[in-house]
């Protein structure tokens, strides 16, 4: 382990040797915010009056993985953008061809709440929306993040070369790429569209990627100021921006409502990441044991992918009980064949939002786990033909 993740909070010896432990409740949590964002987040509000969810919750996982970042992939970067292709893209787009497919089969019946089954939104539309579909639009940010993570890469490694890959360098050229695509945002939107809106989603994430790689490198080891010190700081800061701004909250995937101005997005997102690796480094050696907690961090990728399907089950079940059992006779049937943002709340108690939120990550986990079982088994099989034949 290297000196900047020396103080990093590690599984007892049953678990795999050197996790960082405090940056997998972080993914969980993350996960959570993200998940709870799309139905009903007050019903579990986590201090969003403070820190609105969509300040920081894209720019929470794109700092996670950039954290992780390591130098070493600089000596091979084409290997390095390969296993990032296969790792990210891939799963992804195979993903939205199923979610193709099972629109389509939901739309024989029905259903129109979904979007349109066309070439364009199975084979191109992933890359550079990746909401057409709705079902799976949690997947639009696998897209950006890997050309975040393949741009770096070569970015450093041609910065190597002239003796300019200074993390506090790439911070300040990423941070004016980024405000450059939140400034064109707000003053171009008519451009918002296609290749453009890729690029925009990209430019606007690699200083949140570089923040965590700069985190790693150069501030982790000296992040040791008093607790009451560190959360009074952010606490003021927040105050300030929500004295003097409204509408704070902005939306990453379309790149729209920057209703502050080009910098705020990302002093926000400052304020947001460093709140709860706070949080997360005081609350680690409480819940360090805890499966749940690990079982969501280890699957953020297909909760990401699947929440939303995850919540269209949880939807289905109640439809199934008011349909066929007489159950919840206040389910509105026609908002649930015909609006995809629909959520039935019991006798309109938001607190059946944790329903959802349980179900869909529940949902999620077992896609990802079915397909891995699926993967292998295929795997296998090849393997098994090829050494009788």
């Amino acid at each position: 382990m290297d000196k900047a993740n020396s103080k990093t909070l590690t599984f007892p010896e049953n678990r795999e040797e050197g996790v960082n432990f405090q940056f997998k409740l972080l993914s969980a949590i993350g996960i959570i915010i993200i998940v709870s964002g799309h139905c009903y987040s007050e019903a579990l509000p986590l201090l969003y009056n403070w820190f609105p969810a969509y300040t920081f919750n894209i720019s929470l996982f794109v700092f996670i993985s950039g954290y992780f970042y390591k130098p070493k992939h600089e000596d091979n970067a084409l290997r390095y953008i390969f296993k990032r292709f296969t790792r990210l893209v891939v799963p992804a787009y195979l993903w939205n061809l199923f979610y193709g497919l099972l629109v389509y089969i939901f739309q024989q019946s029905d259903y129109t709440c979904f979007g349109e089954v066309t070439p364009y939104n199975l084979l191109i539309m992933p890359f550079f929306d990746g909401e057409a579909l709705k079902i799976n639009l949690g997947s639009w940010f696998v897209y950006p993040l890997f050309f975040v993570c393949a741009l770096n890469v070569l970015l450093r490694k041609l910065l190597k070369l002239i003796k300019a890959d200074n993390d506090y360098f790439l911070t300040a050229l990423y941070l004016f790429f980024g405000m450059i695509s939140v400034w064109l945002s707000i003053n171009h939107q008519e451009i918002n569209t296609g290749a453009m809106k890729l690029l925009l989603r990209v430019m606007f994430m690699l200083p949140l990627y570089q923040f965590g790689r700069l985190y790693r490198s150069r501030l982790e080891r000296r992040d040791n100021l008093n607790s009451a010190a560190y959360f009074a700081v952010i606490f003021a800061v927040q105050l300030v921006i929500i004295f003097f701004f409204t509408n704070l909250d902005y939306t990453p995937s379309s790149m729209k409502n920057f209703n502050n101005g080009f910098v705020l997005p990302f002093v926000m997102s400052v304020t947001g990441i460093a709140f709860w690796l706070r949080v997360t480094r005081i609350l680690a050696p409480a819940v360090r044991d805890r499966r749940p907690v690990m079982l969501i961090a280890d699957n953020t990728y297909n909760i990401m992918i699947h929440h939303m399907f995850g919540f269209f089950c949880v939807k289905s079940v109640f439809f199934l009980l008011s349909d066929m059992f007489g159950r919840f006779g206040d389910f509105n049937i026609g908002m649930y064949f015909g609006e995809f943002w629909f959520y039935y709340f019991p006798k309109n108690l938001t607190q059946f939002a944790v329903v959802y939120w349980i179900g869909a990550i529940a949902v999620s986990i077992l896609m990802g786990k079915a397909a891995s079982a699926a993967c292998k088994a295929i795997k296998s099989r090849i393997v098994k033909k090829a050494v009788s034949e």
